[in-house]
């Protein structure tokens, strides 16, 4: 399996379970609504039938510098176990995000913090969830 990274987006103060249950929402949705083989190709790259939960494949949490300390972000990457990575709100800005928000740039100055991590870090974005404090968006690395 492809090593996959988890952007992470929240309003302050994002409860942890609700970040929790987003990200779980999100690859379950993923799991459920692709037959294995599409499932397999879109968050491994070619089809090779292993099956894996993308959640054991996670190597970094990746958001923004100021939310580096941030207590749902910083204890999601600690139950997945995986490094939080953060990058400055002028990398975030500088990334072609499919999905930009207007209420992001006007708190942040950034049109996305998850998706904007995700490709930062050198990840292909996946697929993406929202709630009403919070975005993740799944990415794959090369």
């Amino acid at each position: 399996m492809s090593e996959l990274i988890l952007g992470v987006g929240t309003r302050s103060g994002a409860a942890v379970d609700g970040l929790v249950a987003l990200v779980d929402e999100l690859i379950d949705g993923l799991v459920e609504g692709l037959d294995e083989g599409r499932f397999d190709e879109l968050v491994d790259g070619p089809a090779d039938g292993d099956g894996v939960d993308p959640r054991y494949a996670m190597v970094a949490v990746v958001t923004s510098t100021r939310k580096r300390t941030e207590p749902a972000v910083v204890e999601l990457a600690r139950r997945l176990g995986v490094p939080l990575q953060t990058y400055d709100d002028e990398t975030l800005a500088s990334q072609p995000v499919a999905a930009p928000s207007e209420v992001v740039r006007r708190h942040v100055g950034a049109p996305s913090v998850a998706e904007a991590a995700v490709l930062a870090a050198g990840g292909v974005v996946v697929a993406r969830a929202r709630s009403a404090t919070a975005t993740v968006v799944l990415g794959r690395l090369p």
